[in-house]
């Protein structure tokens, strides 16, 4: 399945976007559960691009297991530290142990880690490949402190939030999503949207 965001924006709305030095970013809404608790991660850039008039984001939602050592605080650019060679696999659990991911089958709707390395403090997320505007790019979706001989699970909701944004590296740690981000939902049955720019706003839409 591919999903696709295109993404239009008139000359006005792109010389408004480069005098401010913003450039167009997207956060992917992922549920996470370690320790018992289970809640929303910390947003991370997952896309952050210059824009053009006419932007076309694809990817195909197949989704690597990484971890990451990179302390978990606003501004931070996750570094990842080692991921799965595969895509994941919903249901599976996959331990990181020596370095590296081993992966076993089971069954399940999330998928599922488990920490056997000791130090330094880790945190784990999904990452995601996409295509912005016929230019492959690859980064974390999501981070999440997970102990040493603790377990974790991860679920994608479907839910992209578009917003503009002064950040400039893809998998940059965010305080919270910015209140006035345009939330996606795509599924299976609608998996592409259009999306306009409110030059009054500098904000987006979506096209009916």
């Amino acid at each position: 399945m591919t999903y696709t965001i295109s993404i239009t924006i008139d000359s006005a709305g792109l010389s408004t976007i480069n005098a401010a030095g913003q450039s167009v970013a997207l956060i992917s809404n992922i549920i996470a559960q370690a320790a018992l608790i289970r809640g929303t991660t910390l947003p991370i850039t997952w896309l952050v691009f210059k824009p053009l008039s006419k932007n076309v984001v694809t990817w195909n939602g197949d989704c690597l297991l990484y971890a990451t050592a990179t302390p978990l605080q606003f501004g931070a650019t996750i570094q990842i530290s080692g991921q799965t060679n595969n895509p994941i696999q919903l249901g599976w659990l996959y331990t990181f142990a020596q370095g590296q991911f081993t992966g076993a089958s089971g069954l399940g709707d999330t998928y599922n880690l488990d920490n056997q390395m000791p130090t330094p403090p880790f945190s784990f997320g999904l990452a995601q490949q996409a295509t912005v505007n016929s230019v492959q790019a690859f980064a974390p979706l999501n981070a999440l402190p997970v102990l040493n001989n603790e377990t974790a699970n991860f679920l994608p909701t479907g839910e992209i939030w578009l917003f503009l944004t002064s950040i400039e590296e893809c998998g940059t740690v965010m305080e919270a999503v910015p209140d006035n981000a345009l939330s996606i939902s795509l599924t299976r049955q609608q998996p592409a949207v259009n999306v306009g720019f409110n030059d009054s706003t500098n904000t987006f839409y979506l096209n009916s």
